[in-house]
């Protein structure tokens, strides 16, 4: 069995997530949320990125979706979840994002509206 090594713990991902790679992206693209602590977060691509990529994050919580949080996270780890067949294959990846410069007061809000809505 595989440790978690995680400090804070994980909600499901009910917030939404777009993303930019540094230096790359002009415009933010939309992932599929899996979910959100305090340290970082998981999401679906349909790209894999590499272990070190700097991505420009913006998450936004249906509660409020006029408070957007800002922030940089790294990619730290990238598995393929599993395959979309709609015509055309496509393949989505798992990963796991490392925050590394963002407010985590921001990031507080949007962990206690994930439990309030864990709760509910």
């Amino acid at each position: 069995m595989v440790k978690d090594r995680r400090t804070f713990e994980r909600m499901d991902g009910i917030v939404n997530v777009r993303y930019a790679v540094r230096g790359r992206d002009k415009d933010k693209i939309e992932s599929l949320p899996r979910n959100i602590g305090g340290g970082g977060l998981g999401i679906c691509l349909a790209e894999k990125l590499q272990s070190g990529t700097v991505l420009e994050l913006e998450i936004t919580v249906p509660d409020d979706p006029q408070k957007v949080v800002l922030g940089v996270g790294e990619v730290a780890w990238t598995k393929l979840f599993g395959v979309i067949k709609s015509g055309q294959k496509v393949n989505l990846y798992e990963t796991g994002v490392k925050f590394v410069d963002i407010n985590h007061i921001s990031v507080g809000r949007v962990y206690a509206y994930s439990r309030q809505q864990k709760r509910i």
